[in-house]
């Protein structure tokens, strides 16, 4: 089985650019249905232009509709994917299984991937998602060689593993922290947007990152970031269906720049090379960029969070 790169795009120009620079694929995320701002989603529009560019290219494109749906809004939620669809897409990124069931009788044809946000952790939680349609398993940051060949082999699914994304301390779609900060939404296009909860279309407010009394000190919950390297060979070996680069609320120059790291390291690996000791120094450089974009971001999000209201009790 080929392994292929997928990348992420934040907007039209990194979307075109990361299969330029050698993504075998590409996702990105439909106005008001994906777990970020609308700063780092496309309009349909803006999609389409992927999906020819992708097509004329032999590329594909995967659409993340990850948040969960009210029953008011799944008609809303088939007539996106159906003119997604039309337009070429090759697969869609999901967390509701309910959804995924709907998506699989409408377009058996989709890859339908389930999301980070899904928090599958063990082979029943595979199966039931297998069930619900999911044809490619998003594996948590944290599962190994061993796992992996097992639901590959033993449970036949797909799998997606992250070259860089965050290890945070919790299930990303379990996580309700951000929700106890004041939130707002509002209507767009028939789409409720809820700030605040990025299960419901809005985005992190990363409450966690902020300082927490512990009595005698200030701490700070753990959510750190990677870059993979050494995983990548074994990953290879092990046939995984798709290496997957985390990352669309970064700039467009250092996610070309990981892409293009990746392409190489990847096809260094694919002909036979496994000693990556030589690329550590530039996975070390991209590393400290990555984190100096995060922290700003992090850091604009907790000032946003401060500035609606302080954490406050939810009383029963």
């Amino acid at each position: 089985m080929t392994t292929k790169l997928l990348a992420p795009g934040g907007n039209l120009e990194m979307a075109i650019g990361v299969l330029e620079k050698g993504a075998d694929a590409v996702y990105v995320g439909a106005k008001g249905w994906s777990r970020r701002t609308e700063n780092y989603e496309m309009d349909n529009s803006d999609i389409k232009t992927v999906a020819e560019y992708a097509c004329k290219h032999g590329k594909e494109v995967r659409v993340a509709l990850n948040t969960i749906a009210s029953s008011t809004e799944f008609p809303l939620m088939i007539e996106t994917i159906e003119e997604l669809y039309s337009y070429g897409i090759n697969g869609v990124i999901m967390t509701d299984p309910g959804a995924m069931h709907l998506v699989r009788d409408r377009f058996p044809d989709l890859e339908i991937h389930a999301s980070a946000g899904a928090n599958i952790i063990n082979e029943e939680d595979i199966k039931f998602y297998r069930a619900a349609g999911a044809t490619c398993i998003v594996a948590p940051c944290n599962i190994t060689m061993e796992e992996i060949k097992f639901i590959q082999d033993d449970l036949n699914l797909k799998l997606e593993v992250f070259l860089h994304s965050n290890n945070c301390f919790t299930y990303l779609g379990k996580c309700t922290m951000s929700s106890y900060i004041k939130q707002d939404w509002h209507i767009e296009n028939g789409k409720n947007r809820f700030f605040g909860s990025p299960n419901r279309g809005g985005h992190c407010n990363r409450v966690c990152q902020s300082a927490w009394d512990s009595g005698n000190d200030s701490v700070k919950m753990t959510n750190n970031a990677f870059l993979l390297l050494n995983t990548i060979p074994v990953a290879l070996k092990n046939g995984v269906s798709y290496l997957k680069v985390q990352g669309r609320e970064y700039s467009n120059s250092l996610i070309f720049d990981i892409i293009s790291f990746y392409r190489e390291v990847i096809d260094r690996c694919k002909n036979g090379t496994n000693d990556l000791s030589g690329y550590i120094f530039r996975l070390n450089e991209l590393s400290r960029r990555r984190d100096k974009e995060r922290d700003l971001r992090t850091a604009g999000l907790l000032k946003i969070a401060k500035s609606n209201e302080k954490i406050k009790r939810i009383e029963i």
